[in-house]
């Protein structure tokens, strides 16, 4: 149905706490959505591999190592299993409201834009718990 796709930073301290929980959200949502990995950041690969996602360490970047967005877009597009697609922030967490979302609007042209809420998680979230939002 859809393929998420994102640019996650170092997967070091707190970042790499947030990046996962926001990843492994993304998992839990209840129809079965791609995730792709862009980037080659420290422990990118190792989450890729651990979550059996796909994951493009190669991307073009800026002469200050950041990934351009066009590169990541175009290749996103180009591998993706499902013509829906979406770019996420690697410390978004979605919830369960997301996919009916995305499902009332994708017949229609559109563009969805969230809004974030700021929470300090500093610890996994078990997101095989019922109540776990």
């Amino acid at each position: 149905m859809l393929t998420i796709f994102t640019i996650p930073k170092a997967f070091r301290g707190h970042v790499g706490i947030i990046q996962t929980n926001a990843i492994r959200s993304w998992l839990s949502l209840q129809s079965a959505c791609e995730v792709i990995l862009l980037g080659n950041d420290e422990g990118t690969a190792e989450l890729a591999s651990e979550l059996r996602l796909r994951h493009v360490p190669d991307v073009e970047c800026s002469e200050y190592g950041t990934p351009l967005v066009n590169s990541t877009f175009s290749i996103a597009q180009d591998i993706a299993s499902h013509q829906l697609m979406c770019y996420v922030n690697a410390d978004i967490i979605l919830i369960s409201d997301f996919l009916p979302a995305v499902q009332r609007v994708h017949k229609y042209p559109f563009l969805m834009v969230g809004q974030r809420w700021d929470l300090e998680l500093n610890e996994p979230v078990n997101f095989n718990e019922a109540q776990w939002e």
